[in-house]
Formats: structure tokens, C-alpha cells, sequence
């Protein structure tokens, strides 16, 4: 996520914060219903932007080694497939063998599907493959070199996170242009009785804009059963009001994070000890999320447990 993103998503909290406490002024009005909506954007380009985080950082080198091992593979079973296509004067064999484009310009996910595909088409002629000096694993050894890789990947496509965060952004700032109207037709600047609530909308509206280095979040998780305890070291002290929770999902699933109850990080300190009790007994991926007073939120590279 951008500095001018994170500027807005910090806005749309400060503004629906506003229009929240002030809620009984706009009874009847369109805001209620749409400052849900705008909390569920908030929400959304939060989880969006946990995935362009863990798509980067120390796993980078070891997601690609295992996509390069992945496509080298692939490259020799399409190879061999449309050999065994051509001696068999099969023109749809050579066609289930001949995926574009090459493996090395596809997506990540895209990969992972050309690795499924190849395997379907290569299973009914094993033994062929295996003629033309594959092992008898072959098909064995694809199947780990694909789940090594499929699982080395951030959960969600980084390309659809940033594409998310972009329309989400676009539906919020039509969602706060209604805010705007709403609120100047209920408070009038001139009239002494509403002009301190107008001023404080105003002032809760400006987009603050800043290239200070972003508070980084590392998180260590450990696992008893469904009981997982993390802990949070902050690049820089914490002020006063900052929260900080546990966030979960199961390893590789795009559904939302779980979120824990909040807890509260003493000012001034730099680490932070939470727990969550998750639901599953499979393997779940663990953020922690930092969310300051003035409603930035920063979240840690996820750790699966």
C-alpha cells in the first residue's frame, strides 16, 4: 500500500468515527447505511494489503527458487508431451501439452494452474513419459514441486490485492463525497450551535499526507493445540492509544482474518505479548496488526503455526 493509500484508509477511519458518535444528527439519512459499508472497505483494504506484505521480505528468495525449480519441470513435461503427441500423430495430445504463455512470463497463480493442468494431461500417458527417461515418480514429484511452490505463495493473488485497494479506494471517496453533503446540509458553518461539529467533520476529512518511514511490526508465533501466543517487537515506541491484536486464517485460504479481542500497548514500549484460540487443527497463518490512535494500522508479514 502506498503513503497517499494509507492517507486516505486513514481518513475514511477518522470519518466514520466522526459520523458514528454523531449518529443520532443523520437519522434517516443515507449515512447510516453507507458508513457500514465504508467500514467493511476499511477492513477490506487491510486484509488486501496484508497480502502485498507478505509477498515481499526474507520468503521472497525461497518462493522464487521454488517457482524456478517449478518451471524448469513443467518446461520438460511439456516438451516431452508434445514429442509423445507427435509420434503418436495425435493432434490432441500435442494441443493438452502446449500451454501458453511460457512458463516463466506466467503469474504465480496462473503457474500453479498450468502445473494442474499439465499434471491431468501427462497422468494418462505415464508410461510414456516414463519411456522417454522420466522417473516412475515423475508425476509424484511434480505434484510436491507444484504444493512446494503453491504454498510459498502469499494467500491471494498480490496482483488482485493492489487492484482491490485501487477500487475500493475509488468506492470510498464516493461514499465520503455523500458524507460531505450530508454533513454541510446538517451543520451550518455560520450557525454557532453546529459550527464546532462542521469544523471537526472538516478536520477529520483532510487526507494527511506524509513519506515518514512506516511502522514496521514483526511478529514471532508459537502453537499449543488451538492456543497460539504471539509476540510483537515495534520498529519505534508505541503512543499513547495504540492497540495491537492477533489476526488469523487457515494457511492458503483467501477468506477473511479472525481477529482477536484488542490489546492495549503501554506508550513508550516496543514489544507485546497476544494469544488467540483459532478453530482449526490445521495450519493457520498468523498477522499481528498495530492500530494507532489516529486509525493507521500496520500489520506484521504473516507466520504460519
Amino acid at each position: 500500500m502506498t503513503d497517499d493509500q494509507r492517507a486516505k484508509m486513514m481518513m475514511y477511519h477518522r470519518v466514520s468515527v466522526f459520523v458514528t458518535v454523531n449518529a443520532a444528527d443523520f437519522t434517516g439519512t443515507v449515512v447510516p447505511g453507507l458508513v457500514i459499508e465504508l467500514d467493511g472497505i476499511g477492513d477490506a483494504m487491510h486484509a488486501a494489503a496484508a497480502i502485498q506484505e507478505v509477498s515481499t521480505g526474507v520468503n521472497t528468495a525461497d518462493r522464487s527458487q521454488k517457482r524456478e525449480l517449478l518451471v524448469k519441470l513443467l518446461n520438460k513435461i511439456e516438451n516431452t508431451g508434445k514429442a509423445i503427441g507427435k509420434f503418436q500423430g495425435d493432434a490432441a495430445v500435442i494441443a493438452s501439452f502446449n500451454l501458453d504463455p511460457a512458463y516463466s512470463r506466467m503469474a504465480d497463480e496462473q503457474l500453479v494452474s498450468a502445473a494442474d493442468a499439465l499434471q491431468t494431461a501427462a497422468t494418462a500417458h505415464s508410461a510414456a513419459f516414463q519411456s522417454r527417461g522420466f522417473a516412475a515418480t515423475f508425476l509424484a514429484d511434480l505434484q510436491t514441486a507444484r504444493d512446494a511452490f503453491h504454498d510459498a505463495l502469499p494467500a491471494g493473488s498480490t496482483v488482485e490485492a493492489t487492484e482491490t485497494i485501487v477500487q475500493k479506494i475509488l468506492r470510498a471517496d464516493v461514499i465520503v463525497e455523500q458524507f460531505d453533503v450530508t454533513v454541510g446540509n446538517a451543520y451550518d458553518a455560520d450557525n454557532p450551535a453546529t459550527a464546532p461539529k462542521k469544523a471537526a467533520y472538516d478536520s477529520a476529512r483532510i487526507v494527511i499526507r506524509t513519506r515518514s518511514t512506516p511502522l514496521e511490526v514483526a511478529l514471532t508465533a508459537t502453537r499449543s493445540g488451538n492456543d497460539v501466543t504471539g509476540s510483537v517487537t515495534l520498529s519505534r515506541p508505541a503512543e499513547t492509544g495504540d492497540i495491537a491484536a492477533l489476526r488469523w486464517r487457515e494457511q492458503g485460504s483467501s477468506a477473511p482474518f479472525t481477529t482477536s479481542p484488542a490489546t492495549i500497548v503501554p506508550a513508550g514500549t516496543s514489544t507485546a505479548s497476544l494469544s488467540v484460540t483459532v478453530t482449526t487443527a490445521n495450519p493457520v497463518a498468523v498477522v499481528a496488526r498495530l492500530t494507532r490512535n489516529d486509525g493507521s494500522q500496520f500489520e506484521s508479514a504473516a507466520v504460519v503455526v
